[in-house]
C-alpha cells in the first residue's frame, strides 16, 4: 500500500503565466487537474502532456518539473509503474535541466513511493534518503510526506515504536501545513502502529479522524481502507458487532464504481 499520494505536484498549477505560451500551459494544466478529480486518468495524461510540451518549448523549469511530476503520479494511478519512473528519470537525469531543490526532492520521493508500492523497500529507502538530502526540516513542504514514508518503512521492518514516533512527528508537520491527505496518512500510520502493539482502543480516534478527512477529500479507496482498519481495531478490542458494522460499510464503499466520462 502506498503511504502517500504526494499531491505536492498533482493538481498544482505553475505560477501566473507571463506570456501566451505559458498561459496555454496553465490552461492544459487546469484541464488535467479537472480530469484527475473526475477519475479520467487518460484525459489527465493527455492534458498534462500538452502542458509539459508547452513548458518545454520555452524552457519553463517550474512547469516542466510540475507537469512531469503530475504525469508520473497519473501513470502510477493507472498502474503504469515503468512509465511513471520514466517520467521522473527524464527530469532527474537531465543535467541540462537544473531542477530546484524542492522539485528534485519531490521527484526522488515519488520514486521512493513507486518502489515502496511494489515491495522494493531497498530501492525505496535509497530514494527516500536522496529526497531527505533535499528536504531536511519543517521548512520543506514535503517533510511530512517523507516522515510518513519513513514510518511506513519502519512498520514494514517491524520497528513499531520507531514507526509510531515517526508518524507522530509527521502528524505535527502535516497539521502545521494543513496537508489534509498527508495528515490522514499520518493518523492511519499511528493507528496501524497501535494495533501492532495490541493497543486497539487507541487506534479508534486516529482512524475516525482519518476517515473524516478522507471523506471530505473524496478519496473512496482511502475511505474503504479506514473502514477496514476500524473493523480490525474493533475486532481486536472485542467489539464484534462494531467490527461487523465497519466491514459492511467498507464492502459497500468498495463495490461502488463510478463511470468515467
Amino acid at each position: 500500500m502506498s503511504v502517500a499520494a504526494l499531491l505536492f505536484a498533482c493538481g498544482s498549477a505553475p505560477p501566473e503565466p507571463p506570456n501566451a505560451r505559458l498561459a496555454q500551459s496553465a490552461e492544459f494544466n487546469q484541464r488535467g487537474e479537472a480530469a484527475l478529480k473526475q477519475g479520467d486518468y487518460r484525459r489527465a495524461l493527455a492534458q498534462y502532456d500538452a502542458a509539459l510540451r508547452a513548458d518545454l518549448s520555452v524552457e519553463h523549469l517550474d512547469g516542466i518539473a510540475i507537469n512531469s511530476l503530475n504525469l508520473a503520479r497519473v501513470h502510477q494511478l493507472l498502474g503504469e509503474t515503468d512509465r511513471a519512473h520514466q517520467r521522473l528519470d527524464a527530469i532527474l537525469n537531465d543535467v541540462s535541466l537544473p531542477l530546484p531543490r524542492e522539485y528534485a526532492a519531490a521527484a526522488q520521493l515519488r520514486k521512493a513511493i513507486l518502489f515502496q508500492s511494489t515491495g522494493d523497500y531497498g530501492s525505496a529507502a535509497s530514494w527516500a534518503a536522496q529526497a531527505g538530502e533535499n528536504c531536511r526540516d519543517g521548512a520543506c513542504a514535503l517533510y511530512g510526506t517523507l516522515l510518513n514514508l519513513r514510518a511506513r518503512f519502519a512498520l514494514a521492518g517491524g520497528d513499531v515504536a520507531r514507526a509510531l514516533d515517526l508518524a507522530t512527528q509527521a502528524l505535527a508537520a502535516n497539521r502545521g501545513r494543513d496537508a489534509r491527505e498527508e495528515t490522514a496518512n499520518s493518523l492511519r500510520l499511528q493507528a496501524e502502529a497501535r494495533m501492532r502493539q495490541k493497543e486497539f482502543a487507541a487506534a479508534f480516534a486516529p482512524l475516525e479522524e482519518a476517515l473524516s478527512l478522507d471523506k471530505s477529500l473524496g478519496l473512496p479507496e482511502r475511505v474503504g481502507l479506514d473502514l477496514r482498519h476500524l473493523a480490525a481495531a474493533h475486532e481486536g478490542a472485542g467489539n464484534t458487532d462494531r467490527a461487523r458494522e465497519f466491514r459492511t460499510r467498507a464492502a459497500r464503499v468498495e463495490k461502488q464504481e463510478l463511470p468515467v466520462k
